[in-house]
């Protein structure tokens, strides 16, 4: 399968340093864009160090860096991966307090040789499938105003305003608890849809960009790249205070 991936990561109109960092074909990125055609099996990946958290930046890098080092293959568990990689950063914070409790959320897509996908989700990055004119969100937030939206505490509109709303409950390397990672599959098989995409962002995006927006940006008559940066430049026009990052993977088989 061809496999175009297109990457932004950027520190935004506001913070001084970028939190975030998004890995494709094998590297990591600190700023800027970046476009790579692979083909299977590839691994693509967001993270985003917590915010207010000291650290945060460092255990995004060293995420992702850990992740890089993965040979994704069929065999691969990416569960007892993240777990491992959440255990290492427990380790390194220990040695040093001014890294104590680092941590980053992680959100990242995976083809194996057989074309197979796994998607895995800790924390508030998203994950989305664009295919057919429709963007499905495929991830679920592990945020507290979520938890309390699923208990029944808390109305969809109440989410969006509550000041909790960008307060996780789940995190790589954060230390009050075993980190909840989500691992699934999308359904059909990725790249037999039309305009099969899979968009990874960042809350800077998210927290502005919404599903219906996504199928705007996508649904332009660019080409994929102007696609994806559509979608970025949308969320720095509407004010994001965040840093910024999305990936988009497009697939035909």
């Amino acid at each position: 399968m061809h496999i175009s991936i297109y990457g932004i990561t950027d520190k935004g109109a506001v913070l001084e340093s970028n939190e975030d960092r998004i890995l494709i074909d094998g590297r990591v990125y600190r700023e800027g864009e970046t476009a790579a055609l692979v083909t299977e099996p590839t691994l693509a990946a967001v993270c985003d160090g917590v915010g207010g958290e000291t650290g945060g930046e460092m255990a995004a890098e060293f995420c992702l860096s850990e992740l890089a080092k993965v040979r994704y293959n069929s065999l691969t568990d990416l569960k007892s991966v993240i777990i491992d990689i959440h255990n290492k950063l427990l380790e390194a914070a220990s040695f040093d307090e001014r890294y104590r409790n680092m941590q980053t959320t992680l959100c990242a897509f995976a083809l194996d040789e057989k074309c197979n996908c796994c998607c895995v989700n800790v924390g508030d990055s998203r994950l989305y499938r664009y295919a057919g004119g429709v963007a499905t969100q495929l991830s679920t937030d592990h945020t507290l105003v979520r938890y309390l939206y699923d208990m029944g505490e808390m109305t969809a509109e109440e989410m969006k305003t509550s000041p909790d709303r960008n307060v996780i409950i789940s995190s790589v390397g954060g230390d009050e608890q075993i980190p909840r990672i989500d691992v699934f599959t999308i359904g059909e098989k990725f790249g037999t849809l039309p305009d099969d995409t899979i968009i990874i962002c960042s809350d800077g995006i998210t927290d502005h960009v919404g599903r219906t927006e996504i199928e705007v940006c996508m649904g332009l008559d660019v080409p994929f790249e102007d696609k994806i940066d559509a979608i970025y430049r949308l969320a720095l026009s509407r004010g994001s205070c965040d840093n910024l990052s999305v990936i988009g993977i497009a697939g035909e088989a």
